[in-house]
């Protein structure tokens, strides 16, 4: 497992001083100029992140998609997530229904607009304005406006959703037709209500709050430079209650691998600042995962936190898959960071020892009572013989 360990500010300090550089004034105006791009990579190597790339990518050739296999099934095998566990609820109780934009070098929606062409669901993008600039701005206006990889597919207002897209079904149908919905953020409240629950179930029909006002009026060019933004630089992300996040990072076809570690680097970065993060691991939808990151002095602080509460014994015992497992001091410390959905796959082996303890262990209580049962006819005869 690839793990990240902090070095100590002398190692550090030796190593720069044993270097044949430039002289201490001109290193430190280079070290300036580098910190931002150090910073970046010290958190996870991008090396690490691009073998962790480049092994999912042998992993799904080497168990491709069977040609009976519908293209829909295909194009979700290839699609890549990165699993982020917090020490602690992401949002408490509160359900956040506006999504986070972690800001990306590389598009996603650029790419995954190019392969909508041969994909079951073209891309489509939506976009929702306030009844008061109903005609303040349309489609033809942003074909001119807007760089020609970006189009905005379709435009309504709120009172659009009332009227022409009150009926549910209709309602659902329209919306589940986009991949990307842009609304007005003063009317991103609203919409729960007007989109329905139906549509926050997805991340792609999840509207993403953007500006479209200058000086409180409606302005063309904040609009179009918000919907650039969103489109060429971010990624929205649910957060979600509990303390396991997903980001949908795209397809593994659509970046090389260089552009995917950057912006794998880029997005773990962005939570490992905000939150108390445990672990980052990347994943495809039917991969094994590949831990990127594990944060030592979080797995430290957990446990000197058990043993400040004088945990017993039992605690070595979880359960899993229905079955009672003992686990060793690394595996209770892989435990604490482990993707809860991939609990069974990553203690496969310990399960099965256990479950073959268990049904030795119940041989020997069966070979047992057979025992007892036949020692007990045996005293009933002798008793009776001696009688």
């Amino acid at each position: 497992m690839a793990v990240r360990t902090k070095k100590s500010k002398s190692s550090n300090t030796k190593k720069e001083a044993s270097s044949n550089g430039p002289s201490s004034s001109t290193r430190s105006k280079t070290n300036k100029g580098n910190t931002k791009q150090s910073a970046e990579t010290e958190i996870i190597p991008v090396e690490r992140v691009m073998n962790a790339v480049k092994s999912l990518q042998e992993y799904l050739k080497e168990h491709g998609t069977d040609e009976s296999s519908l293209l829909d099934d295909s194009e979700l095998k290839s699609q890549l997530q990165l699993v982020v566990v917090n020490t602690e609820s992401f949002s408490g109780s509160l359900k956040n229904f506006k999504p986070k934009l972690v800001t990306v070098p590389h598009s996603v929606y650029k790419p995954w607009k190019e392969a909508s062409t041969t994909m079951v669901k073209d891309f489509k993008t939506l976009l929702i304005l306030k009844d008061a600039d109903a005609n303040a701005v349309s489609s033809d206006d942003l074909i001119d406006l807007l760089p020609e990889h970006i189009t905005i597919d379709s435009i309504v207002t709120g009172k659009d959703l009332k009227t022409k897209y009150k009926a549910f079904e209709k309602r659902r149908a329209f919306v589940q037709d986009f991949s990307l919905i842009l609304a007005d953020d003063s009317i991103v409240t609203a919409l729960p209500k007007l989109l329905g629950g139906k549509a926050y179930s997805k991340l792609s029909t999840t509207p993403i709050a953007i500006n479209t006002r200058s000086d409180n009026k409606f302005n063309k060019t904040t609009l179009v430079n918000s919907i650039k933004k969103v489109y060429d630089t971010k990624i929205p992300t649910k957060i979600p209650r509990g303390n396991t996040l997903n980001v949908h990072l795209g397809s593994l076809e659509w970046f090389s691998p260089e552009q995917l570690a950057e912006n794998i680097v880029s997005v773990a970065k962005q939570f490992i600042e905000k939150y108390n993060i445990r672990t980052v691991l990347l994943k495809s939808n039917e991969s094994p995962v590949l831990p990127l990151y594990v944060n030592l002095d979080v797995l430290d602080t957990l446990v000197k936190s058990k043993q400040d509460s004088k945990v017993s014994v039992e605690s070595d015992v979880v359960e899993i898959d229905g079955v009672e497992i003992q686990l060793s001091q690394f595996d209770k410390s892989l435990l604490q960071i482990a993707n809860p959905d991939e609990l069974d796959t990553l203690f496969a082996k310990q399960i099965k020892q256990a479950k073959r303890n268990l049904e030795e262990v119940e041989k020997e209580e069966e070979k047992e009572k057979e025992h007892k049962e036949v020692a007990h006819v045996s005293n009933k005869k002798q008793k009776k013989a001696a009688k």
